[in-house]
């Protein structure tokens, strides 16, 4: 249990520190410093997607979803797998359309800026800083159900 909970929860802290990193590149377009958005954009989409797939390989290698949180008072619980299946569709969506917006926004850069593009990718942009605050709060939830913190 000590190197799973070691896992989930430097998972639990990179999925928490990303919307956080991500509001600070926000900040650096206000201030038009579209290099550094992009390298910290990237580097925090690095290190989330590293962090995911170590999380999906500790799940596999350790008998699937249900050993993360067998052990738990909440395992049965109807509310609990809700919000599991709401934090993972969310947590799936938001990484899709972030990798949408960081090839597109690759393929674009030094062609046209500020250009049309611009415009979409604040929207989606907007979509992926929503969707990465939603998955860091579900995590919290379900860590801290899984754990039997709540």
């Amino acid at each position: 249990m000590d190197f799973t909970f070691f896992i989930m929860t430097a998972v639990l802290v990179v999925t928490l520190i990303a919307p956080i990193f991500s509001y600070y590149a926000i900040r650096k377009v206000k201030q038009k410093d579209l290099v550094t958005h992009k390298k910290i954009q990237t580097l925090i989409y690095a290190f989330c997607i590293a962090a995911v797939l170590v999380l999906e390989l500790l799940i596999r290698f350790s008998g699937g979803s249900g050993s993360m949180y067998g052990g738990s008072s909440h395992a049965d619980n109807p509310v609990f797998k809700t919000i599991l299946t709401a934090h993972i569709i969310g947590a799936v969506l938001t990484y899709i359309i972030w990798t949408y917006l960081i090839i597109k926004s690759r393929r674009k850069f030094q062609k046209t800026l500020p250009g049309k593009f611009s415009v979409t990718h604040k929207k989606v942009g907007v979509v992926v800083f929503v969707g990465l605050v939603y998955t860091g709060v579900t995590a919290l939830v379900v860590y801290l159900m899984s754990l039997d913190f709540i």
